[in-house]
């Protein structure tokens, strides 16, 4: 089994999309759930509850049950909610109104990132590399990009270590805001400053920079449920685009 760790592993028990499918699932998702495009009718509307069902799918069949959860819980206290509190308190008010409104906005925002958070987790750098280089994406935009799978993920580990430490040594907890912030947010600055030269050097030893095309030993391909996916959100996008013409 292939596990999946952020920024190093494609590499999952389950599903396996082509990372040229994630990236067109990040794109199709946002934009429809983000787009006025199509109105409210009722094809539309299936659409969008579709398309915020496919990050849980994705991620139940890939095998990531704590993220899917997560993101089930989120999407819906945040849509929900303000449903549920316009219906309990009836009197308009601004600031609960404002409030309600931007969970609202929240809602239709978190289906496109938990989407690339999903190509993240299950996506290595030197796949997602491979497939730039196959759409023939510039150098300027994959390298950078391929540099982030790496680095957040690195400083989101780090941290983690670092308060792991802390919470041994009975240091920086909540009483301790001051404390907290020296022994954890501090050597935290002091790590990512590492991370950075770290990633930099070996992108210069892996000679990312190169004019010549490189060669990987991952293998990408597009399979049979690539192909599913992508009419899927093909269809979409269509039923998407009629629906804002007509």
């Amino acid at each position: 089994m292939r596990a999946a760790s952020p920024g190093r592993g494609g590499l999952t028990g389950g599903l396996v999309l082509d990372p040229r499918t994630k990236l067109l699932v990040v794109v199709v998702v946002s934009w429809v759930l983000l787009s006025t495009s199509g109105g409210e009718s009722g094809s539309v509307m299936v659409v969008r509850w579709l398309l915020i069902a496919l990050p849980f799918l994705l991620l139940v069949l890939s095998r990531i049950y704590g993220l899917a959860l997560r993101y089930a819980i989120t999407y819906a206290a945040l849509a929900g909610l303000p449903l549920l509190i316009w219906r309990v308190i009836p009197a308009s008010n601004a600031l609960i109104d404002i409030t309600l409104t931007w969970l609202g906005a929240l809602s239709i925002i978190v289906p496109g990132m938990t989407c690339g958070l999903y190509a993240l987790r299950t996506t290595t750098a030197s796949e997602f590399l491979v497939a730039m280089q196959r759409i023939h994406c510039p150098d300027a935009l994959t390298i950078p990009t391929a540099i982030i799978f790496r680095f957040f993920p690195t400083v989101g580990e780090e941290y983690r270590d670092i308060k792991t430490a802390m919470r041994m040594r009975g240091v920086g907890g909540i009483r301790q805001p001051i404390r907290m912030l020296e022994y954890r947010l501090v050597p935290l600055m002091v790590s990512v400053v590492s991370i950075g030269n770290e990633l930099s050097r070996s992108a210069v030893t892996r000679a990312l920079g190169a004019k010549r095309k490189r060669t990987s030993v991952c293998e990408i391909k597009f399979r049979i449920i690539d192909g599913a996916v992508i009419v899927l959100l093909v269809a979409c996008a269509w039923i998407v685009l009629i629906g804002k013409v007509w």
